[in-house]
């Protein structure tokens, strides 16, 4: 029997590897199961009821068509068929149920008609205790028929006859998201073998679910180390970052892959695709809270709204119009200058987001000309000015580029929404413009002071965020460091004690939108940035993450500062503190103001240095207005020398 036994699982074994049955095959096993329903169900009854010759009186005529052609028409329009057998699940057992009940309810229906309206004297059409009867049989046939295909594959699978030719997995979660991913890795047929599930919820310890063990808390470490496993798949929400770091760290010290699954919001049509599930990324391992948006309050503000967003094909820039397309605008205006990435974002917004109403403008902040035209044209009622160069050696490189940009782009911008009546204009600020010590820093906390000043005569309420590094953002460390490591490396840190703060650039994008909700006009809303991140600990988890080990596989070589560089960075300077918000990831700054006609002179004396060309006397203005910017590891630290 045992032997048998086993060359059944071989057999559906080698089932497993060929494609699944094409529905027509599907659809005539059905219709031989109806068929050996009904007569089943006409034999039960012919042996109770006299008057109840079956097969050969009238009445089992009239059920054997009835009964057969309905349920198998049913059947077709339920999309019975369109299921993959082996895979069955609860909601093709209601498929099922709902096509063999509209079958008997036509032929009780048919019954009342024929007696009521055709022929009152004759008993029934179709005997009532027949239709009852063929309705439990062919529904128990149809969904038992199911449940044994599954069952005989499960033990085939279950049974390890395949292993040798697969990726051995352990599920951690053994909830609704658990279940569903390893009904999805199931079904990649030879691909993947479960081995069981983790969870630590004390109370499943021991138990089973579809069949696997599930192991609890105690037995993580040892399971990992002696189970033989390839992958671990974290298919849970309600872990935190910590147990998540925990996790990866004994993974990676048995050198197991880590996987996620996505939400299940992301899931294709409510179903997890194999192609979801991928490996761990450095963002999901850094401490980082859900941020969440007070939803109403900026619905209110945004939604009817013309919002223009600058930059908008940047990193900040495109993440804003995506989340601002959930606040129902009437139009957002997604304007840049950069024309291919400008032309990515269209086509997202064309793909995924197909209800929302924009328009995309190619133009310059530096263009002053033209953007009166777009502004004259669009007539913005919220202006998101994400538009800026920000990377600190290159700028410190071109501090006249810098200015350009950061500075009297932001001008033009802030000018134009005053004189066109914008309500909010909210600036992407960084950081970088607390006591900086480069020129893009000192750019735009320059910009700050600009908009603070204008914000004192004019309608238009202007509002500043400050936030830290943004992870993943174009030319940011990480997407670097995966470049190295890709090669083989080094990976090159500039400094062992160099620290930064990070924040995801949905998180950055959640919090700018709920600050420029609640601002009125004149803050400085600072983020809260959580814990600062060592970059050389960042490179050595990244390092982890390829499976590679640091000195062995790929070494961490370290450069020096970079010009404008600074160990640390800081949200608020000497003469400024914060002030708590609604929003306990949002603060306002209580900051230093200045008057108008010092800001204007230094514009002036700024354009003239541009007109010079002069790099030198760009930065002597600039450090004219901002007091505290002091350069760091540049070429321009002897202008402080002379002060």
């Amino acid at each position: 029997m045992n032997r048998l036994y086993k060359k059944m699982l071989s057999l559906i074994n080698k089932l497993m590897k060929d494609r699944y049955l094409p529905s027509w095959v599907i659809i005539l096993i059905d219709f031989g199961i109806c068929v050996l329903a009904a007569f089943i169900s006409g034999f039960i009854l012919g042996g109770k009821e006299k008057y109840f010759n079956f097969p050969l009186d009238v009445y089992s005529a009239r059920f054997l068509i009835l009964s057969i052609v309905l349920t198998t028409s049913f059947l077709i329009l339920f999309k019975v068929a369109k299921g993959v057998i082996r895979y069955s699940t609860f909601s093709d057992a209601m498929r099922i149920f709902f096509a063999v009940v509209f079958s008997c309810a036509l032929m009780l229906i048919v019954n009342a008609i024929y007696k009521y309206k055709i022929d009152p004297l004759e008993k029934d059409f179709i005997p009532k205790q027949l239709i009852l009867i063929y309705f439990f049989v062919c529904y128990i046939g149809l969904f038992l028929f199911r449940m044994f295909v599954r069952w005989l594959f499960e033990k085939a699978y279950k049974s390890g006859i395949h292993i040798s030719m697969t990726t051995s997995i352990i599920i951690f979660g053994a909830g609704r998201t658990g279940t569903a991913t390893a009904n999805t890795m199931m079904s990649a047929s030879r691909k993947y073998y479960i081995k069981g599930f983790f969870d630590d919820e004390d109370s499943l310890s021991g138990k089973s679910i579809m069949g696997f063990r599930i192991w609890g808390k105690k037995d993580f470490e040892k399971i990992l180390s002696y189970k033989d496993i390839d992958e671990l798949v974290i298919a849970t929400n309600r872990i935190s970052t910590e147990r998540k770091n925990e996790i990866f760290d004994l993974c990676y010290k048995n050198k197991i892959k880590v996987l996620t699954v996505p939400h299940i919001k992301t899931w294709t049509d409510g179903e997890l695709k194999v192609e979801q599930i991928k490996e761990i990324q450095i963002e999901q391992l850094l401490n980082r809270e859900e941020i969440k948006l007070n939803v109403d309050i900026i619905s209110r503000e945004i939604a009817d709204k013309t919002v223009m967003v600058t930059g908008a094909a940047g990193s900040i820039g495109s993440e804003i119009i995506r989340q601002l397309t959930r606040f129902n605008p009437k139009l957002i205006c997604v304007l840049d200058q950069a024309e291919t990435s400008l032309y990515n974002i269209e086509n997202e917004l064309i793909d995924k987001y197909p209800e929302a109403k924009y328009k995309t403008i190619i133009c310059s902040v530096q263009d002053k000309e033209r953007l009166e035209d777009v502004f004259n044209q669009i007539r913005p009622d919220i202006v998101f000015h994400a538009a800026a160069y920000k990377h600190v050696p290159m700028m410190e490189a071109h501090p006249y580029e810098a200015v350009r940009v950061n500075v009297f782009g932001t001008k033009n911008i802030a000018d134009l929404s005053s004189k066109y009546g914008v309500k909010k204009f909210v600036m992407i600020s960084t950081d970088k413009a607390v006591n900086p010590t480069n020129v893009m820093g000192a750019t735009k906390r320059f910009a700050e002071i600009y908009i603070q000043s204008l914000g004192k005569t004019s309608q238009t309420q202007f509002i500043t965020t400050r936030f830290g590094n943004v992870l993943g953002s174009n030319g940011s460390v990480i997407p670097r460091f995966r470049q190295q490591i890709q090669k083989g490396g080094p990976v090159t840190v500039t400094h062992p004690d160099i620290i930064r703060y990070f924040m995801t650039i949905p998180e950055a994008c959640r919090l700018v939108l709920e600050a420029g909700v609640m601002g009125k006009g004149g803050e400085i809303f600072l983020f809260d940035m959580g814990e600062p991140v060592k970059i050389v600990d960042l490179a050595k988890r990244m390092i982890k993450l390829s499976n590679l080990e640091l000195d062995k596989d790929i070494k961490i070589e370290f450069t020096g500062l970079r010009p404008g560089e600074k160990l640390y960075e800081e949200l608020l300077n000497q003469k400024e503190h914060s002030l708590p918000t609604y929003h306990n990831k949002i603060f306002v700054a209580n900051n230093e103001f200045f008057e108008m006609d010092e800001v204007i002179k230094s514009f002036v004396d700024l354009e003239q240095e541009c007109h010079n060309q002069s790099e030198e006397g760009i930065v002597r203005v600039i450090k004219s207005l901002v007091r505290n910017f002091k350069s760091n590891n540049s070429r321009f630290e002897k202008l402080d020398a002379k002060e």
